[in-house]
């Protein structure tokens, strides 16, 4: 993995490419790489490290009529120029990039190697270039379809043969591949943000495209060929582009209210009467990393609201764990890519079990949407950075929705009207947190605490702190601290309290006076100032706007996310691509 482009034109070939794994690199990359095409002629360039590098070491072929591109986000082989895609196979007959991993590829080199193979690189990936080489049907599919059958695991592949000219075959089975075609260029990619305006296919699992300028054919795994409707273009390309912010984490932390906006506007549209067939006992939440941080305030959204059994659970427990599923479960899979492979994996296992599904994804056209019974976007818009961070406000929010609308039509035009008065207090609540962040890029060690909904936000804190400035964060409910992790606490050990729950506030508060005592340095986020007689524990305070109490969570986050991004900054790091961390895991 991470993201594949492949075109077939006259005139700008390469242009195309870079231009297309540039809006494909927010999924994350540490190395890319481009295969020209000239008639006969194979032209590799590769570079560790950005897109940018590869654009400066790239001469374009005179006449290049065929291009595949990759970056690549190191799963097998380490992080060099050698394991970059694209990959040759044997004697240079065909060369591939390729997303998803091979899951006997030691297995198959095993048995090439027998045969007298040598292998150039430590990727998965080579097994699929030598495959297409071992057997020289007449036929180029006919040769794709024998090597993928030999292949186990998932795989978006875009190859070019040698010998055939001015054509891209491709193969897809559970990691994403997109086709475009008009009469001047046929294209395809991991992601269709990519594709100029216009209609556009998705392959389906099992599917493998012959590609020609302007001719795209599709076929079965026994080689027919198939007919498939176009999908229609949804403006995905809005705010990818990053503006006058200096990162695109910044800009969609401002865009937090603008994205609320548009989720209120669909659910506003959607028909939740198709819900109301809907009968169950339990309610399972799966997801993973920030995902399922708000499937964990999803939860207790169903509890307090519906005082239904609900739970929310790791993606990646879920599809190997022996959870109770039966057809009487509502399954609810959030995902901000929509292709998330624990949760695809997940999914399709609560199918087979007959539970009731809902998807809620940033992607209407993405997998796990395309499984699901009902969809419900969330509406964040195209997000960048790694570290998501308006998506998952909009998660929060739209489980929120979800639970009043099952509630019934009156609770839920009152949780609209709560949200609205969410997005006019976040208009004006991007606070100035250099300061704190300051004082927070010199430590090595961070505590988040909170209670209840606010523990929840204290693990999506620390997860955004972690993840993008290399700190080792966290979180725990306040009332644990002193069951093992006061141990950690010595002096100046920075300990972030949020409490945004006054029934709680009291008890959250004796909990960070303890680590006080201790050593511990103390910044709250709270529903209210602090009390006169508290005000000299804590070395910053931040109030939050009123707002009801079960979305004051989204509030709470919006400076978390901020001091985040600016001690990133403070310690040297690209906060839109934290090391080792690929936007949009396809892989297991």
């Amino acid at each position: 993995m991470c993201g594949i482009v492949g075109i077939v034109s006259d005139k700008n070939c390469c242009d195309y490419i870079f231009d297309g794994l540039r809006l494909v690199q927010y999924r994350g990359y540490d190395s890319v790489g481009i295969c020209q095409k000239d008639g006969m002629q194979l032209k590799i360039d590769k570079a560790k490290g950005t897109i940018e590098k590869l654009v400066q070491k790239v001469e374009p072929l005179q006449d290049t009529k065929v291009a595949i591109g990759h970056t690549r986000w190191a799963t097998h082989g380490s992080v060099c120029e050698r394991n970059a895609h694209p990959i040759e196979g044997k004697n240079r007959e065909w060369v591939v990039v390729h997303n998803g991993i091979i899951e006997n590829y030691q297995t198959l080199m095993c048995e090439m190697q027998k045969e007298g193979e040598v292998f150039k690189t430590q990727t998965d990936t080579e097994i699929i270039a030598n495959l297409l080489s071992f057997n020289n049907y007449q036929n180029p599919i006919e040769n794709l379809i024998w090597a993928v059958r030999k292949l186990q695991g998932s795989y978006a592949i875009c190859a070019v043969k040698k010998e055939q000219e001015n054509c891209i075959y491709a193969a897809k089975y559970k990691s994403p591949l997109y086709a475009f075609c008009n009469q001047d260029i046929a294209m395809l990619a991991s992601d269709p943000i990519c594709f100029p305006e216009g209609d556009y296919y998705k392959l389906e699992d099992g599917e493998l495209c012959e590609v020609k300028k302007g001719e795209i054919k599709f076929f079965n795994m026994h080689g027919e060929q198939i007919q498939k409707q176009q999908l229609k273009y949804q403006k995905i390309r809005v705010m990818a582009d990053k503006g006058s912010y200096q990162h695109y984490m910044l800009k969609e932390i401002y865009e937090t209210p603008e994205a609320l906006e548009r989720l209120i506007k669909n659910f506003v549209n959607f028909d939740f009467k198709k819900l109301a067939k809907y009968k169950f006992k339990k309610v399972k939440l799966i997801g993973c990393g920030t995902a399922y941080h708000s499937c964990l305030m999803g939860a207790r959204y169903f509890i307090k609201y519906l005082h239904v059994d609900a739970e929310a659970i790791f993606a990646s427990e879920f599809r190997y764990d022996d959870y109770v599923i039966n057809p009487q479960t509502l399954c609810i899979f959030v995902s901000q890519s929509g292709e998330t492979a624990d949760t695809i994996a997940a999914l399709e296992k609560a199918k087979r079990k007959r539970a009731k599904i809902i998807s809620m994804t940033n992607v209407p056209y993405s997998t796990i949407a395309s499984l699901s019974d009902v969809v419900l976007p969330i509406s964040a818009g195209v997000e960048i950075a790694v570290a998501s961070t308006k998506a998952y406000s909009c998660q929060v929010a739209g489980l929120y929705l979800l639970v009043m609308a099952l509630k019934g039509e009156k609770h839920f035009n009152r949780a609209i009207k709560q949200v609205q008065e969410v997005i006019l207090a976040s208009k004006n609540f991007f606070v100035n947190m250099s300061a704190f962040a300051e004082d927070i890029s010199q430590k090595e060690k961070v505590l988040f605490i909170g209670k209840g909904c606010d523990y929840i936000t204290a693990l999506e804190a620390a997860l955004k702190l972690k993840e993008t400035t290399y700190i080792n964060c966290s979180a725990l409910a306040s009332g644990e601290l002193k069951h093992g992790t006061l141990s950690l606490i010595e002096n100046k050990t920075p300990l972030i309290v949020i409490s945004t729950n006054k029934k709680v506030h009291d008890k959250v508060m004796n909990s960070a006076l303890e680590a006080k005592s201790r050593g511990a340095k103390l910044y709250l986020i709270s529903f209210k100032p602090p009390k006169i007689c508290e005000l000299e524990n804590f070395d910053f305070c931040l109030s939050l706007p009123k707002v009801c109490q079960p979305l004051l969570c989204i509030l709470a986050i919006i400076p978390l996310q901020l001091l985040s991004y600016n001690v990133a900054l403070l310690r040297g790091l690209d906060p839109d691509k934290p090391r080792n961390l690929a936007k949009s895991v396809t892989v297991e």
